[in-house]
């Protein structure tokens, strides 16, 4: 009986695969994401707090899907609860969050040290008096 036929339309990924599943771009979105959004900390605590209840908390996710799809993309939501239910995955997040806050606080320092420079490198107004008078 071939049960594709049945499944709604864009919602491919609410399978389940058997195989090993690469969740890398997956994690990278929700780190930039969370990082631009300047809750890298509370995130942090969050996924550590729960990693030890990852499973239930899967399975708690699929039990409220029917109210969390109304605010929610399907897709997307899947592939979460499908990431979180393996305890590895919540780890390589927490991971990837924390690089991603590296590299913007990099690019925060540069951007600073830039307009630092620049700053410098202006004259202000009255700068520009003594010199021509002295």
């Amino acid at each position: 009986m071939n049960t594709s036929e049945h499944i709604p339309q864009g919602s491919q990924d609410i399978i389940y695969n058997d195989g090993e599943e690469d969740f890398s771009e997956f994690m990278k979105k929700i780190a930039k994401e969370i990082v631009q959004r300047q809750l890298t900390v509370p995130a942090i605590i969050f996924l550590e707090t729960v990693k030890p209840l990852s499973f239930l908390g899967n399975q708690l996710l699929i039990f409220a899907n029917p109210i969390v799809s109304l605010v929610v993309r399907t897709g997307n939501y899947y592939k979460f609860v499908r990431m979180i239910e393996d305890r590895e995955n919540v780890e390589k997040l927490t991971v990837v969050i924390e690089e991603e806050n590296a590299l913007e606080v990099q690019r925060q320092q540069e951007l600073k040290e830039i307009r630092r420079k620049e700053k410098q490198n202006r004259k202000s107004f009255w700068s520009r008096f003594r010199r021509k008078s002295d």
